[in-house]
């Protein structure tokens, strides 16, 4: 995904929320689960202390959905949605074909691993130590240019 792209922010943050919290489940199509999997292991690979990894649960769905298994401050429970239905506005929407949405999230992933992240300062991109505002960023997407 090229930074031009309108996604490239949440999809960043998306990408930053899958690698920082360890504890989630993914909610993904049958069909994601070599892709998944591969997550998996790259998380494993680039972040060799990591002992607790996504969970899974496969299915026919509209959408994926990740969601926290444990509470934390300041979160939803669903973190990220990628799909074309708009979910409540303090959730990062990654509004696409979720094909291309899963492709996108683990591409960024990829990126942010080879960069350092989450183990480094600044590697995450452009304002990543700030937070995030999911209701901002669509808000201003919705702006005609």
């Amino acid at each position: 995904m090229r930074m031009d792209n309108d996604l490239w922010p949440v999809v960043r943050e998306s990408a930053r929320r899958v690698l920082r919290l360890e504890n989630i489940s993914i909610k993904l199509p049958h069909k994601l689960k070599s892709s998944f999997q591969k997550l998996c292991e790259e998380i494993s690979q680039y972040i060799p202390s990591r002992l607790i990894f996504p969970e899974a649960e496969f299915g026919d769905f509209e959408s994926i959905e990740i969601k926290l298994l444990e509470p934390e401050i300041d979160l939803p429970e669903v973190i990220v949605v990628i799909g074309m239905i708009e979910p409540d506005e303090n959730i990062c929407w990654i509004e696409s074909d979720i094909i291309q949405g899963w492709t996108w999230l683990l591409e960024s992933c990829y990126d942010l691993l080879e960069a350092g992240y989450p183990g480094c300062l600044g590697c995450g991109g452009p304002n990543s130590e700030e937070p995030w505002n999911e209701l901002d960023y669509r808000s201003k997407r919705k702006l005609p240019d």
